[in-house]
């Protein structure tokens, strides 16, 4: 069958076909429509005879047809493959990939998850997860997620202003794509070698002006009773110098009282080490109001009061209240650092303050285990002086466009 042998087959009232003289088995169907299809027919060993398409004529030529039947045939004759077979195989592993989405690999990840992790990153991951990985892309077949979309996705982060979520959507993605790869649920995984987004030194310290923003901000918000758990929340991170997602968790098993202290698992810190915070009266006074407004275990409530807020609702909520007033583009852990910086300003040492910010000393673990309860009373007065030097810087309401008018 030449071209212009093909071009002259017309279509009938029924479909009809045509025989290659060349390559055995070979044919195209002329159907009703004038659509013309190459097939060809072979006998996969110990198997009955089968047929495959090649596809359709001009889309597929003569020349091209020859080589595939030729090349289907051979591959049956002697390697006893079975191309019609193959391709339904391929088939239906495709239509089982297209049912592994997102969200159905998720539930699967979570649960090993759960096992391997601690509490605080299980619940830092599960709101990574809801807010930055499920929207995006929970409907999708964990086959189909290609690596330049993951890169526009976290680059689109970023530029809103949110480097830390970037890195955490990011660092979520490239979790679940590993789990998926090691379960056999991918064939590759796109994301092996992606850095994700870079983490660039932060330097940032609030101005006292900028204090007083936040302060009142927060002031203000706390009026609200929804608004009440995270306000009280981050004036806690700004007292204590804890990190977001440990304040926010913060339950009454962890809190003594009467002898003034929050004692934070090791479960719940970053560096796995328990972390003992004496509490100054203003701390004390709203760790005490937060379990009253809650009524709860949690003395800081999201938006289900029966559950514990998280460090996310915290940067959402500080997020919100910086634009509201004006407080450029400081962030929660910023709050940390200008503690730290005018903790030492006003002569704190630095070894105190590295204990209040439970970074790991240096030394053997017994030592730091010890050294962690002998520094209680330092961190005490360090933390009730903190706490009296930003009352004074903040005892002035500012008005929104004069920061130093004391309201009258």
């Amino acid at each position: 069958m030449t071209r212009r042998a093909i071009e002259d087959l017309q279509p009938e009232a029924r479909r009809y076909r045509v025989l290659d003289t060349e390559i055995a088995g070979l044919s195209i169907m002329v159907m009703p429509s004038g659509r013309k299809t190459w097939s060809v027919r072979y006998t996969p060993e110990g198997s009955s005879p089968t047929e495959v398409v090649l596809g359709d004529y001009p889309g597929v030529l003569p020349e091209t047809a020859r080589d595939y039947a030729g090349k289907v045939r051979s591959g049956a004759r002697l390697e006893g493959r079975d191309l019609a077979k193959e391709r339904k195989e391929a088939r239906r592993t495709n239509a089982i990939r297209r049912e592994r989405t997102v969200d159905k690999v998720l539930e699967t990840y979570m649960a090993d998850a759960q096992r391997r992790m601690r509490d605080c990153t299980i619940v830092r991951l599960q709101s990574t997860i809801r807010l930055y990985v499920t929207p995006k892309f929970g409907k999708k077949s964990i086959g189909l997620v290609t690596l330049e979309e993951v890169r526009r996705y976290v680059e689109e982060i970023e530029d809103s202003g949110r480097p830390g979520a970037a890195r955490s959507a990011c660092s979520a993605l490239k979790g679940l794509m590993a789990f998926a790869l090691q379960r056999g649920l991918i064939e590759r995984n796109v994301l092996a070698g992606y850095p994700g987004p870079s983490i660039a030194s932060r330097e940032r310290v609030a101005t006292q002006d900028e204090l007083k923003l936040v302060w009142w901000g927060l002031v203000d918000m706390a009026k609200n009773p929804h608004g009440r758990s995270t306000a009280q929340a981050l004036q806690l991170a700004l007292l204590t110098l804890q990190r977001r997602g440990e304040v926010a968790g913060l339950s009454k098993s962890e809190v003594d009282l009467s002898a003034k202290r929050w004692t934070i698992p090791g479960s719940r810190t970053k560096n796995m080490s328990p972390q003992v915070v004496p509490l100054a009266p203003l701390a004390l006074k709203i760790v005490q109001e937060g379990f009253e407004h809650t009524g709860t275990d949690q003395a800081f409530a999201g938006r289900k009061r029966q559950i514990a807020s998280t460090g996310h609702a915290l940067t959402r909520g500080f997020i919100r209240l910086r634009e509201d007033v004006g407080a450029g583009d400081l962030t929660v852990h910023d709050l940390r650092r200008t503690g730290a910086t005018m903790m030492a300003e006003i002569g704190i040492s630095g070894d105190v303050i590295s204990r209040i910010l439970n970074h790991t000393p240096p030394g053997p673990q017994v030592t730091k285990i010890y050294n962690r309860f002998d520094y209680e009373p330092q961190k005490r007065e360090a933390l009730e002086r903190w706490e009296n030097h930003l009352m004074n810087i903040v005892r002035k309401q500012p008005k929104r466009g004069n920061l130093d008018a004391e309201v009258r």
